[in-house]
């Protein structure tokens, strides 16, 4: 997912999306995301671009093995620019993950690993610089998912961004599309929860990871994440 604007790192979004807001020069977090996904195994690559997409579609021009969809109606969240991917991706198991999230091969591994459907699932976030802002989940004693949201009371693990997906997150999509104006990747899981599917929670607790918010964030991912990153893929930031 890479359609987002970031209001709330303006003035940088202003001239360029979220995505490609640099964490280190000529690093972008869409870059590293993919250098992420690549390291964990993953080669066929869907970017969903929205805000500013034709510049995402710029800077993935040389990419080999990855697809660039535009979502036009970007405002409408990130469970509607999920559904923008349904004809490039198909009936394929897929890992879905956040462009404004740094997070380490591991989780993605865990992802593939475990299959549809799943969300990784850390209990502690001891990465994350403020986890009050982080998404929240509620996991049943049977290990599946109950609730995903903000504003959860009660919760006992947080949502790393990091999903194992199959085409039941399309339908989801599709059907909350028909609802609602605005749709997130929360509200396909809640639904899906809410017809009887368990949505596992992939243990992640202890992994590296993060949202990427607000400058704040942004500078604790430069200052005190993307080292310890570097290090699990390779320990530089060239091609």
């Amino acid at each position: 997912m890479a359609a987002g604007r970031g209001k709330r790192l303006a003035p940088l979004t202003d001239k360029v999306p979220k995505a490609l807001v640099e964490l280190d020069k000529g690093l972008t977090l869409l870059e590293l995301a993919m250098r992420v996904l690549k390291a964990a195994g993953l080669e066929e690559l869907v970017v969903v671009s929205g805000y500013m997409g034709h510049k995402v579609e710029e800077a993935l021009r040389e990419q080999e093995g990855v697809e660039v969809v535009r979502n036009p109606e970007y405002w409408r969240e990130n469970g509607y620019s999920l559904l923008k991917a349904e004809e490039a991706v198909g009936s394929e198991e897929f890992v879905l993950v956040m462009s404004d999230h740094v997070f380490e091969p591991e989780l993605a591994r865990r992802a593939a690993g475990a299959g549809p459907l799943g969300l990784c699932v850390d209990r502690e976030a001891k990465y994350l610089l403020d986890p009050g802002e982080a998404t929240k989940a509620r996991v049943g004693p049977g290990g599946c998912i109950l609730a995903l949201g903000k504003a959860l009371g009660t919760w006992n693990g947080y949502d790393t961004g990091v999903f194992a997906c199959d085409e039941r997150m399309f339908w989801a999509a599709r059907e909350l599309a028909k609802r609602s104006f605005a749709v997130t990747v929360s509200d396909c899981v809640n639904f899906l929860v809410s017809e009887g599917v368990c949505f596992k929670a992939i243990d992640a607790t202890g992994l590296l990871w993060a949202d990427v918010d607000t400058h704040e964030a942004l500078e604790h991912a430069k200052r005190d994440l993307l080292p310890l990153l570097l290090t699990r893929l390779g320990g530089h930031t060239g091609p």
